[in-house]
C-alpha cells in the first residue's frame, strides 16, 4: 500500500461522489480521532493549495498491519 496524504474533507468528498460511502459528515471526524488514538493513522496540519490550514492523514505501519489483518478476517468470513 502506497502512503499518500489527504484531508478528511477531500477523502470524504471522493468516497461520497463515487457512491462508495453513505456517511453522515459528523461520523468521519470521530472515526479519524479513534484511528489516530490507535496509532493506525497520523495526522499533520499543513497548508492546502489555497493556503488554508488543513489536517492531512497518512496510514502508519501499525495501520497497514491492522488493515491487512482485518482484510484477512473478512476474506475468511466470506
Amino acid at each position: 500500500m502506497q502512503a499518500s496524504r489527504s484531508t478528511n474533507a477531500a477523502a470524504l468528498s471522493r468516497l461520497i461522489s463515487k457512491d462508495l460511502l453513505k456517511l453522515n459528515q459528523g461520523t468521519l471526524y470521530p472515526a479519524l480521532v479513534r484511528l489516530e488514538r490507535q496509532e493506525w493513522i497520523k495526522g499533520k496540519w499543513d497548508k492546502t493549495e489555497n493556503g488554508r490550514e488543513a489536517k492531512y492523514y497518512s496510514i502508519t505501519k501499525a495501520g497497514v498491519k491492522a488493515l491487512s489483518e482485518e482484510t484477512e478476517r473478512w476474506r475468511q468470513g466470506s
